[in-house]
């Protein structure tokens, strides 16, 4: 049947074309390409614009947008009513859109695309597809399968036009679409334009300073170095999203899920009791040794010598070992209740082994805390105390999951997951980094000191690391580069000197004042702004964080003319 009724006249049905292709079908493929190919070039030219050689700047809410909007009305062109529970996934993705714009954080900008890339394929299947009793497993294989289904169609836009072409001809309807003559022409001008400009430059000197001096010639130099990626990233957003829509209509996935609840519970009440066994032992440990900090802590934490950093010490190991069993336990709670049959027992024994995983978990964020408190904040310990608040709420779940066979785990965890992600995107983890670690600095009078952040030859003595804040993104620049900061580090008291680094080879000096430091981080985000910049352009690169750094550097370097610590005269210092 056709999907596209009172689009063309029908005629017989079991006529076929050179390829096989009947006439029912070409008429379908015909009114796709006519529904959706102008569409999808006017997105490619707006996905470009907006991304390319700029991946977090003020565009990118824009495309996020644009996407939605392309989507929606592709939904409404194909008659598809938009399901009401999308307006979360719509708000979710739209405001990872808007953090990326507000950070410069590489690893929340790269997760931000992530999460927006999930969640773009659940919307997209969530409103193709009656989604309502799958689970987190059949997401993930509808979305390999919607990906690997659009590359197999990859040259559906050609076979499509061909069928627009012959369906046009056969119905006698000589009407011109001029918008894509004019667009194809433009495609063909470009190369041709610029190869002869460029013939011609180097054909005659008067005409190269000529040309040189006209308003656009500097967009056209542009143009000509960034030719080819320009147009690969055109046809790969323009295939993407005639393909992907393509493959969505067909409805290729199947929609069914079979209870394959078969595994007898036998098997997994044996191996699952001899866990429950050795979790419970543990966790004993935790709370004897760990939480209570009962009984004596084993001889090999002998050194250091104070009992604060030998418990550190022992505290801090274990902890990415304790989440990765805590994941484990996850997924083997999930997988015994979706393969194993229905059993009190096993339902008892899985949630000793949910308990023991809460004692785990705290465990592990004990562990990691105690640890921050010797060595000081990084972006990998703030993510790990964050992965064990997002596997407290799915473990939660999963206990209610239990009990309750109705409970709407899929839904619940995607929803926790996107909402806990959203508020981490959000809270500029560099920002806090920096601030944590100066506040460090200043809280400690003495020299001499037990935490052990970054050794010297005497082994009571510590400088602190800053390497890891000359490394941090532009978020960190109201905390480094903040003006009490400043006053206190550039004008301060000599004890102030334990800033310095020991060594490094890639600054090429052994030790430098506080203020050395600083001068790199400004430095690094000024020559990092300059690049994306040139990159892109000033404009569509603009990102709130980046914009933020830039008048704290400014801010910083006139506090160094103030002092008369230009880095111009460092050399006379």
């Amino acid at each position: 049947m056709n999907e596209y009724p009172n689009q063309y006249p029908s005629k017989c049905y079991n006529e076929t074309n050179a390829f096989g292709i009947t006439r029912e079908e070409k008429e379908e493929r015909a009114c796709h390409f006519r529904l959706f190919s102008l569409p999808s070039i006017i997105y490619a030219l707006f996905y470009t614009f907006c991304l390319y050689k700029n991946a977090s700047g003020i565009t990118y809410p824009f495309f996020i947008g644009g996407t939605l909007f392309y989507f929606f009305l592709s939904l409404k062109k194909l008659g598809i009513s938009a399901k009401k529970d999308s307006v979360f996934y719509v708000i979710s993705i739209m405001l990872l859109g808007i953090s990326t714009f507000c950070t410069d954080n590489l690893n929340i900008i790269f997760m931000n695309k992530l999460g927006i890339f999930l969640l773009t394929f659940i919307l997209f299947i969530h409103n193709f597809f009656a989604d309502t009793l799958w689970n987190l497993l059949k997401y993930g294989f509808a979305i390999l399968q919607t990906i690997l289904g659009s590359l197999i169609l990859i040259g559906r836009p050609f076979s499509d036009f061909i069928c627009y072409r012959e369906i046009n001809k056969e119905n006698g309807n000589i009407k011109k679409h001029y918008a894509i003559y004019i667009f194809i022409g433009i495609l063909i001008s470009i190369p041709l334009t610029t190869f002869i400009l460029l013939l011609l430059c180097s054909a005659d000197a008067v005409f190269y300073y000529l040309f040189q001096g006209l308003s656009f010639s500097a967009f056209v130099y542009w143009l000509i170095n960034h030719f080819t990626d320009l147009c690969f990233s055109m046809l790969f957003s323009f295939f993407s999203s005639y393909c992907i829509l393509t493959f969505l209509k067909k409805k290729s996935i199947r929609e069914e899920i079979s209870d394959k609840r078969t595994g007898e519970p036998l098997i997994a009440i044996t191996f699952t009791s001899i866990l429950s066994v050795i979790y419970f032992l543990f966790s004993a440990v935790q709370i004897i040794y760990l939480f209570a900090g009962k009984g004596d802590i084993p001889s090999t934490y002998a050194y250091p010598d104070t009992y604060a950093s030998r418990y550190s010490s022992y505290a801090r190991e274990g902890y990415f070992q304790l989440l990765f069993v805590c994941m484990i336990n996850l997924f083997l709670v999930l997988i015994c209740l979706n393969r194993f049959k229905e059993n009190k027992a096993l339902k008892v024994i899985l949630t000793i082994i949910s308990l023991c995983t809460y004692i785990m978990m705290a465990s592990s964020a004990m562990r990691m805390i105690m640890y921050i408190r010797y060595y000081d904040l990084t972006f990998l310990r703030i993510f790990v105390l964050w992965s064990l608040v997002v596997i407290f709420f799915i473990m939660t779940g999963i206990l209610f999951y239990i009990y309750k066979k109705d409970f709407p785990l899929c839904k619940y965890c995607i929803t926790i997951v996107t909402i806990l992600y959203i508020g981490f995107s959000f809270s500029h983890p560099d920002y806090f980094i920096a601030k944590y670690n100066i506040s460090q600095i200043f809280a400690d009078e003495d020299y001499e000191s037990d935490r052990y952040l970054y050794w010297d030859s005497s082994p009571k003595k510590c400088h602190y690391d800053t390497d890891y804040l000359i490394g941090l993104s532009a978020d960190a620049a109201p905390a480094i580069l903040h003006p009490e900061t400043l006053s206190a580090l550039i004008s301060g008291p000599e004890k102030y000197d334990r800033w310095k680094k020991h060594w490094s080879l890639e600054y090429g000096f052994e030790s430098s004042k506080p203020n050395r430091w600083m001068e790199y981080y400004a430095q690094n985000i000024d020559d990092y702004i300059g690049k994306i910049e040139k990159e892109g352009s000033k404009i569509r690169t603009f990102n709130l964080s980046r914009s933020a750094a830039k008048k704290y550097t400014d801010l910083y370097y006139m506090a160094l003319f103030t002092k008369n610590k230009c880095p111009l005269f460092y050399c006379l210092i």
